[in-house]
């Protein structure tokens, strides 16, 4: 109890220095996507400017790797952010960008060592986006005379249990691989609303987007998540989610792997059945009258509610709440058949979006003005 009221004690003292602090100071925030890459200028208590960098396929497809984009994003970035600048009267006290997938480790804000950038630049442990953020924060940094930069709940971030890493198969681990910046703020959040302090707080926690992961979060960490790459869990817009194993296997021996590796983390899902990956586009389709569209839809909602009475079962039934969140949670109809399924497990929260760029900058924030500690990769 005294280490806990220490701790209320700590975080009072700087919600109320943080008022005195210069609103001047921000930090950059660099989140890569797929086709975009968002940059924003955030102080203590507010987004400042942000921006959206469009990145067209055709000039992506002459890199061989998503790792190779680098100095080209890097050129529309620096111009983007001095530009940004130009307009505020700003001092950059901080640069944080999104982590991508490395090894497995625990959540927190890391710096970014030499290390991180290896495994993020090679794609050691998966190819991706995300990957880029560690390397335009570093770079960054230089431009911007800071001696450090930092990544916050990067991919591959979790305090999984040791229970939950065994598969079956002596020799292959379940992969963690979800959405933990997000996860992880939002729980913050309801936690705040619900008056309970986040390190006792107990949630299982949605992210429905483009990738579907669902967690158990307990004491303020994610204790279990299903891989939503291409792993456990629900099948997702275009993605496969857990499959039977001899379907599995007989893929393997029917193409070569990166075309299976293709098949299943981009081209499965809603997708591969009804030709559509936007959840807009599968109502149309039910209206119109599309059985099948019906019926895979049906699916997709009742895997989902499977793998969250999972969790909650994995939380021995005493999670505080279910949140729901990213893209998908905006759609007000499929939130109304996911709650027939699961709104009686417990309290029930929706906090749509992915508000990626919010939790990057709170936890750039929490390091430099000493509310946490920086973690070593």
């Amino acid at each position: 109890m005294i280490k806990f009221l220490f701790v209320l004690s700590v975080i009072t003292s700087y919600t109320q220095l943080s008022y005195s602090m210069n609103p001047k100071e921000i930090v950059i925030v660099i989140n890569p996507g797929s086709t975009s890459t968002k940059i924003a200028l955030y102080n203590r208590s507010e987004l400042v400017n942000e921006h959206i960098i469009r990145h067209s396929q055709k000039e992506l497809d002459q890199f061989h790797k998503v790792t190779d984009q680098f100095e080209y994003r890097y050129q529309m970035v620096e111009a983007g952010l001095d530009q940004m600048l130009s307009e505020k009267d700003a001092i950059v006290i901080g640069i944080v960008g999104r982590g991508g997938i490395v090894k497995p480790l625990e959540g927190g804000t890391y710096k970014i060592s030499n290390k991180f950038l290896e495994d993020a630049r090679t794609g050691s442990y998966g190819d991706h986006a995300s990957n880029l953020g560690s390397m335009l924060a570093n770079k960054l940094a230089k431009h911007f005379n800071l001696d450090e930069s930092f990544t916050v709940d990067p991919v591959s971030a979790g305090n999984i249990w040791e229970k939950a890493r065994i598969s079956g198969v002596p020799g292959i681990e379940r992969n963690r691989r979800g959405h933990p910046l997000n996860m992880k703020m939002t729980a913050r959040k309801i936690a705040k609303q619900q008056n309970i302090p986040f390190e006792k707080a107990k949630y299982v926690i949605a992210h429905l987007g483009g990738g579907i992961s669902i967690a158990a979060v307990d004491g303020g960490k994610i204790v279990d998540v299903n891989d939503a790459l291409m792993g456990m869990g629900p099948f997702s817009p275009n993605r496969a989610g857990a499959l039977p194993t001899r379907g599995v296997m007989d893929l393997c021996y029917s193409m070569p792997r990166k075309d299976v590796e293709t098949l299943l983390s981009k081209n499965s899902g809603l997708k591969a059945y009804l030709g559509v990956d936007d959840l807009r586009d599968v109502f149309k389709l039910i209206d119109e009258g599309n059985e099948k569209a019906q019926l895979v839809y049906d699916a997709f909602v009742y895997q989902i509610a499977k793998e969250i009475g999972a969790y909650h079962v994995a939380l021995k039934c005493k999670a505080n709440g279910v949140i729901i969140t990213g893209g998908i949670a905006y759609s007000e109809r499929f939130i109304s058949d996911l709650k027939e399924y699961v709104s009686d497990l417990t309290n029930f929260f929706v906090y749509p979006g992915e508000n990626e760029m919010e939790a990057l900058a709170e936890g750039a924030f929490r390091v430099i003005d000493g509310i946490e500690l920086a973690l070593k990769y």
